[in-house]
């Protein structure tokens, strides 16, 4: 097994509890995730035409925030997934906010002009942090923010803009239909993800 296999595998078993911590079936803290309740941070972003989107603009509607980037294998493995739950609940108003981060722009606007619209058929945006890999990294709507330590990672947004649960890990699908269902949004957990 690959180093990059084991680490989505052990991203995709960690689970987040109520105060916002990802643990292991061993009790190991893995993802200090943002509280459930706690209000969502803003932030900035650009579609692949360089139009600026923010959270806030989303607030009355639930939001899947999906943090990804074009050269993460484990953030491939869970687009098709997240596109089927997409499609059983774009109508409930519900939008998926798939936030590039940890990326290079070309890199995001190539990937996004070969899947959007065809594959996929949610919203994409890129994280405005630009430089190199470190300044990219520590600069990102997802470190600054999010507290993100790995990709995917996916938060809910409720209504009112408050984080409704998080999912760490390419086996998130789950996790992310029980939470919409909390939010009475019907969904279900795709059989060929």
């Amino acid at each position: 097994m690959t180093a990059l296999t084991l680490a989505s595998f052990v991203l995709s078993l960690a689970a987040v509890n109520q105060a916002g911590t990802a643990t292991l079936n061993t009790g190991t803290p893995v993802f200090n995730a943002l509280p459930i309740g706690s209000p969502a941070p803003d932030f900035d972003a650009f579609t692949p035409a360089g139009d600026k989107v923010t959270l806030s603009q989303f607030k009355g509607k639930v939001v899947i925030l999906d943090f990804w980037a074009s050269w993460c294998g484990p953030c491939q493995i869970s687009m098709p997934g997240l596109e089927k739950i997409y499609q059983q609940v774009k109508d409930k108003n519900v939008v998926v906010l798939s936030l590039d981060t940890w990326d290079q722009k070309p890199d995001f606007q190539k990937w996004v002009q070969d899947n959007s619209g065809t594959k996929y058929h949610f919203n994409f945006v890129r994280d405005p942090a630009e430089g190199d890999h470190d300044t990219i990294r520590r600069d990102s709507v997802a470190k600054r923010l999010y507290n993100v330590i790995g990709i995917p990672t996916m938060y809910v947004i409720d209504r009112d803009g408050n984080v409704a649960g998080a999912v760490m890990g390419a086996g998130g699908h789950a996790a992310l239909v029980g939470t919409l269902n909390k939010l009475g949004i019907d969904a279900t957990l795709p059989e060929d993800r």
